[in-house]
């Protein structure tokens, strides 16, 4: 005689035991994570402590003036008890500053470095301003340096030696998941460079789904139950009635519930959520950059542009000579670009073409790198002048692009210029590049330049950044723009 299955809320019980048990398990494994962080910690702190204090300071030490061996002892503690009052002091700043939300990854450098301003200079900071302020700075300065370095290397080592404690991290084995046939289908489909990975466990929920009656949540306490879950990702477009019982589900079995993104905005914003009444709403879209951000990037194209143009005031005489005398044409390039919102403007370019290259261009088209994508790049175009090579590989012919800057065409930092003729061929999200001012460099030009040849990656880097716009990122482009300058990657 088959036994009848149990009821519904029978097996909702029996998953809320197994959910006492999963909440353990997370307790622990973020007790561990954090605890390895925090020894880690010390121990990196302490050795960078011992190992300043070995460095041969004295002529450093002596310029400090009057007080230099004291504000040294302050700074760098020489014995074991000063040792442990400034690691135990930094750890609570690093504490305090939320160094180790596991969940806000993304700030922990940023946090470090306040954490250590917050406990090295803080303490000494009458000290620093008494006199000879440049040693003081200095010292101080190598001190953060340092200690700020090696927390964060520290870190990003730690943080993938223990991938298999990290709390963020979804176990695909233990992650169930549910939708409509098609997008479960689509998003558990074989991947080719993982050919012998095992598939996750799924959930298929009709259109119909839960019927409105309680049964009808059986099979999915039934997958939770025999996945041995820990996480929910819903997938495609559910009934609010699904979603309620996914949810209740969830919270029955201790597990986490995520969603994808919807496909109408995969390939526009991020979303992100605010507060309103309190009443939580999801912000689809919004300004790229509002009130005292667009003062703040002017301020800094414009003083930016003025010292660039002075700094290098020679090196654009020598080039625009250069380019003058061995080849038959003008110094500088004329082009027309698309700017902000969509606005036309003449972009300045040292010419590094032979005079008739626009009217060369269609029968070079079928040597596009980009293929059917709207860039036009050439790897080894013929077009191309001898000065004009080096030029684009040392990226020296976009130096007459500070003058746009100071006209307010062009930004600093910002989207690769659009020619008119790419835009005719935009889909509609790639309109995103004309929310802000296009850019001398960006974050297309320090993540590789021309080897990253596909144009949806390329629009994916530059709204990432106009969505996350940031002073701080802009300075950061900046010195990477340096690095990659001269390393010449990419450049042709």
């Amino acid at each position: 005689m088959v036994s009848a299955p149990a009821p519904v809320h029978v097996a909702r019980l029996e998953l809320r035991h197994r959910a006492l048990a999963l909440q353990q398990r997370r307790f622990w494994r973020e007790l561990t994570y954090g605890a390895i962080l925090v020894v880690a910690d010390i121990v990196t702190l302490a050795a960078v402590f011992v190992l300043v204090g070995m460095l041969p300071l004295d002529s450093l030490i002596a310029s400090v003036g009057d007080g230099g061996e004291a504000f040294m002892r302050g700074l760098i503690p020489h014995n074991p008890i000063a040792l442990g009052r400034r690691v135990t002091s930094l750890l609570f700043c690093l504490f305090v500053t939320r160094c180790y939300a596991h969940t806000e990854r993304a700030q922990h450098p940023a946090r470090i470095a306040a954490a250590l301003v917050l406990g090295l200079a803080l303490p000494r900071w009458a000290e620093i301003w008494t006199s000879n302020l440049p040693a003081r700075w200095l010292l101080l300065g190598l001190v953060v340096l340092v200690s700020w370095t090696t927390l964060v290397l520290q870190r990003r080592w730690f943080t993938s030696a223990l991938r298999a404690l990290d709390p963020r991290r979804l176990d695909p084995s233990r992650t169930l998941i549910v939708g409509p046939a098609d997008d479960v289908r689509r998003l558990t489909q074989p991947r080719p460079d993982q050919p012998d990975r095992l598939p996750p466990p799924t959930l298929i929920l009709s259109d119909t789904w839960p019927h409105g009656t309680a049964e009808s949540m059986r099979e999915m306490y039934e997958a939770l139950a025999g996945s041995d879950a820990d996480a929910i990702i819903v997938v495609g477009a559910l009934s609010d009635a699904a979603l309620q019982a996914v949810m209740i589900a969830a919270s029955s079995a201790g597990a986490s519930v995520y969603a994808t993104r919807r496909s109408a905005f995969r390939l526009l914003d991020e979303p992100s959520f605010v507060l309103r009444r309190a009443e939580p709403l999801s912000v689809l879209s919004r300004p790229a950059l509002v009130g005292s951000q667009l003062v703040l990037k002017r301020t800094v194209d414009v003083v930016g542009a003025a010292v660039g143009l002075v700094a290098f005031s020679p090196l654009l005489l020598l080039v625009s000579l250069a380019v003058r005398l061995s080849s038959r044409g003008p110094a500088l390039f004329r082009q027309l670009r698309v700017g902000l919102g969509g606005d036309p403007f003449v972009m300045l370019k040292f010419r590094t073409m032979v005079h008739d290259a626009e009217t060369r261009q269609e029968a070079l088209r079928e040597s596009n790198v980009y293929s059917e994508d709207p860039l036009f790049k050439l790897a080894r175009d013929p077009r191309t002048t001898p000065i004009g090579v080096f030029l684009r590989r040392s990226s020296l012919d976009e130096l007459p692009q500070l003058i746009n800057v100071l006209r307010g065409e062009m930004s600093l930092v910002g989207p690769r210029p659009a020619l008119p003729a790419e835009v005719l061929r935009y889909k509609q999200h790639h309109f995103v590049r004309f929310e802000v001012l296009p850019g001398i460099t960006g974050p297309w030009q320090v993540s590789g330049r021309n080897t990253i040849r596909n144009f949806e990656d390329v629009v994916r880097l530059e709204a990432r950044y106009i969505r996350g716009w940031t002073v701080w990122r802009d300075f950061a482009i900046l010195l990477r723009t340096v690095r990659a300058v001269m390393s010449m990657k990419g450049a042709f």
